[in-house]
Parts: structure tokens; C-alpha cells; sequence
């Protein structure tokens, strides 16, 4: 018995004497997940929404026969009157955006935005027949641009503007109006003389805005944009005589605020960090 407990012993202060050999197992520090800096290098594809509103001018280039019934009511060659108008605003864009020295963006857009901006203004120089006022109207059925934008990021926030090519369809009518001694409608015949005109315009277009992105692969943005339109001559077709027109000039303004959400290829990845 007295061995068997000399024999136990041994054995134990055996095992502790080893155990304190090996020492204390390691500690193993755990991996800390870290995202990098976000990057605006990439292509997009989004949509938007806002308003806008226009203003725009009809001016009588001095030819006789624009403004009908005017000239007999006080107004002059280079008159000019104004049509102001306001409606939503909704489409599409894409790009691509490239960052560099750090903060820096650079970029190339374009987007496509159909527009409900539409307004109607009295003629002050003509009452009009039928006991209804002359009116001129604007109607703007779409816009689109093709812009350079450059911005300077905040990791996820990019302030930016910019500026390029801008294009519009615009569609005016002349309501109401009557003869000048036959030059533009019936002569002598109290009736409504109503014509239009479509037009594809060119101009121009400057912007400014902020977009911010909040997951890795989508950003939003607010954006100003405005379109100017030169002044263009624009021939109205006489409503009852083939090959007759009323030459007008037309300029035009349009301003939109709009916001809108993207979807960025690629994203910025997250990786382990230790």
C-alpha cells in the first residue's frame, strides 16, 4: 500500500512538471474587419425625378407677317413677349467617373429626362377674337445632355460640377390670333387663326451638385441643372394655306432641380485588417 501512494505521487509531480514546461498557450489576436476608402473609379447606371421650370421668349423679327393682328394694336418690330412655364421632370442616366491624386473626380454623363414643363401667356399687343385673348404657349417634351463633370470627394461625398452639350423638343403654339390684311390668315373672316410648331434645339447646359455614397455599390444625389437655349428662328405654317409661314424668334431657358440614385459597378471592398 505504502508503494502504491510513493508510486501515485511520482506520477502527479511527474505531470506538473511537464505542464509547467509547456507554459501558457499563445493568444491568437482575432483579425479586425476594416473597409478601405471609397472609390468613385467606375461606371453607373441610375434614375431621377424633380421639376423645372422655363422661360421663354417670342420676339416679332421685323419681317410682317409674325405676331398676326399686332401690328394693328401698337406693337413694333423686336417686341417681345414672354411665356413662363413649370412642370415635373423624370428619366435616366449613366456614366463613369475615374479619382484621382487622392480626392480629385473627374467624369462623363449623359442622361435622357422627359418633362411635363409646360406654360401660357396673353398676347398684350392683340385681344383676340371669338372674346377670347391671343395666346402663345411652350410645351418642352423632353431634354438631354451629354456633360464633363470634375469634383472633389469626401470619401463617400462628392461635390461636383458640371457642363457640356444640352438638347431639347419644344412644341409652341400661336392661339386665337387673326388676319393682317390677309398676310397670316382669312382676310376679313373673324375667325381663330391657331398654328404650332415642333423643334429639336441645341444649346447648352451648366450644373452643380452632391452625391453620397451610402452602400458600396449605390450613391444619391441633388442636382441643379441649367439648359440655355439661343435665340432660334422658328417658322409657324399658316393653318389654311400651304407654304405660307410666320417667322418668330425664340429663346429659351430651362432650369431643373432633380434627385436620383445610381448604381455603381464594382463598389469599394471591404478586407481583414490585423
Amino acid at each position: 500500500m505504502k508503494r502504491l501512494l510513493l508510486a501515485t505521487s511520482a506520477l502527479i509531480a511527474a505531470g506538473s512538471a511537464q505542464g509547467a514546461d509547456l507554459g501558457a498557450r499563445p493568444y491568437t489576436k482575432a483579425p479586425v474587419v476594416a473597409a478601405v476608402p471609397f472609390s468613385w473609379t467606375g461606371c453607373y447606371v441610375g434614375g431621377h425625378v424633380g421639376g423645372g421650370w422655363s422661360r421663354t421668349g417670342f420676339t416679332d423679327p421685323g419681317l410682317g407677317t409674325a405676331f398676326p393682328g399686332a401690328l394693328t394694336t401698337g406693337a413694333a418690330p423686336g417686341d417681345r413677349i414672354g411665356v413662363n412655364g413649370d412642370g415635373v421632370v423624370g428619366g435616366a442616366q449613366l456614366g463613369c467617373d475615374y479619382q484621382f491624386a487622392s480626392n480629385w473626380v473627374v467624369g462623363i454623363a449623359g442622361d435622357f429626362t422627359w418633362s411635363d414643363i409646360h406654360g401660357v401667356s396673353n398676347d398684350p399687343f392683340f385681344a383676340g377674337k371669338s372674346g377670347a385673348p391671343a395666346t402663345l404657349s411652350s410645351r418642352t417634351d423632353w431634354l438631354a445632355s451629354i456633360t464633363g463633370r470634375v469634383g472633389y470627394s469626401w470619401d463617400r461625398v462628392l461635390v461636383y460640377g458640371k457642363g457640356g452639350v444640352g438638347f431639347t423638343r419644344d412644341r409652341y403654339d400661336l392661339n386665337n390670333f387673326n388676319a393682317i390684311s390677309g398676310a397670316f390668315c382669312v382676310n376679313g373672316v373673324p375667325v381663330p387663326c391657331n398654328s404650332s410648331a415642333s423643334v429639336n434645339r441645341t444649346g447648352w447646359v451648366v450644373g452643380v451638385g452632391v452625391e453620397w455614397a451610402f452602400a458600396p455599390n449605390w450613391s444619391a444625389l441633388v442636382e441643379y441643372d441649367h439648359y440655355g437655349f439661343d435665340s432660334k428662328r422658328i417658322n409657324f405654317a399658316h393653318p389654311f394655306f400651304a407654304g405660307v409661314t410666320a417667322p418668330i424668334d425664340i429663346r429659351q431657358d430651362i432650369d431643373i432641380v432633380k434627385v436620383g440614385i445610381n448604381y455603381r459597378f464594382g463598389g469599394s471592398p471591404v478586407v481583414a485588417k490585423y
